[in-house]
């Protein structure tokens, strides 16, 4: 069989990575913008290969509206990213890890940003999602598609996969040196310092007139930034429904609770993105509000007001 969407896939790579594998004040927005849209389309055709190695049915999104004939001709509708990844697992038995298919994930938000908005991103951004997931093609390649295939399949593709390579080691080299400069120069901001919900990098700091992370890098509003860590990460502190995210301190809707900082990533805290407050002893009001409790108050300070006000009414 002439299976040609494996070098495709693979020109794809070849494509990302000679975009990407230099100095980031050479890297044009073209570059960027091409760099999203060729590592989107190398990881569908990647996965897809190897799921049409083993039965062409693996890359069709609904069977029951599809023959092989149909399939021959390209006359059908292929599965997600997201349902090949789950086919891989569950269909073909290749294991899928949960960092790897997040990394995939965020790549496919970001091209689909590219797509609506236009590229809004940063170099940095851009190469360290790319970075993430050529990571994990590299390895799915080399583990899991090179095997399936013939020797002279294998031979034609060495050259092109040799390139990729370089260029991976370059680009991966820059996220890893840049993390590390900022891992220093942040060591003083540590205790305010926690992960960016739009890269994911431990270098956002949190200040009352300016967060930003050091790494994208992006500045934030508190109660953006709020919203997105709470969503990104799931800690808890922010709820529209309730009144669970009003800090005790300033009383915006910026509490975070439950945020881990660089300072101990394993030790959540409670932080208002506001005035940057770190709470301890918080307690939960009946009412859904957040309080530090005084003389063991077991009511907030609104609720306690309230009932002083009924009491002198009465």
């Amino acid at each position: 069989m002439d299976f040609l969407p494996v070098p495709n896939g693979i020109d794809y790579l070849s494509e990302v990575v000679t975009r990407l594998a230099r100095p980031a004040e050479e890297v044009s927005p073209r570059d960027l913008k091409y760099a999203v849209l060729h590592l989107q389309a190398a990881t569908e055709v990647l996965i897809k290969a190897r799921l049409q190695i083993d039965h062409w049915s693996l890359v069709v999104k609904d069977l029951s509206k599809c023959t092989k004939e149909k399939y021959d001709r390209g006359e059908f509708d292929s599965a997600t990213v997201a349902e090949s990844m789950r086919r891989l697992a569950d269909m073909v038995g290749i294991p899928v890890r949960k960092d790897d298919r997040e990394a995939v994930e965020e790549l496919a938000k970001l091209r689909n940003r590219l797509q609506h908005w236009g590229l809004q991103e940063t170099v940095a951004l851009v190469e360290k999602r790319a970075a993430s997931v050529l990571d994990f093609l590299m390895r799915f390649v080399d583990e899991h598609l090179t095997p399936a295939l013939g020797s002279e399949q294998r031979a034609a593709l060495r050259e092109e996969m040799d390139f990729v390579r370089r260029g991976v080691r370059d680009i991966g080299t820059y996220v890893e040196a840049r993390r590390t400069r900022l891992h220093n120069e942040l060591k003083e901001y540590a205790d305010t310092t926690v992960q960016c919900p739009s890269c994911h990098e431990w270098a956002l700091v949190v200040d009352r007139t300016d967060s930003k992370c050091h790494f994208c890098p992006r500045s934030w509003d508190s109660e953006p930034l709020a919203h997105a860590y709470e969503e990104s990460f799931e800690s808890g502190g922010i709820d529209d429904e309730v009144s669970s995210g009003d800090c005790p301190e300033c009383w915006s809707r910026t509490l975070i609770v439950g945020v881990r900082t660089a300072a101990a990533q394993d030790q959540p805290i409670d932080m208002c993105f506001s005035c940057a407050k770190v709470f301890t002893g918080l307690r939960l009001c009946s009412c859904l509000e957040y309080f530090v409790p005084v003389a063991e108050e077991d009511i907030c300070r609104r609720c306690l007001d309230r009932y002083m006000e009924m009491s002198g009414m009465e």
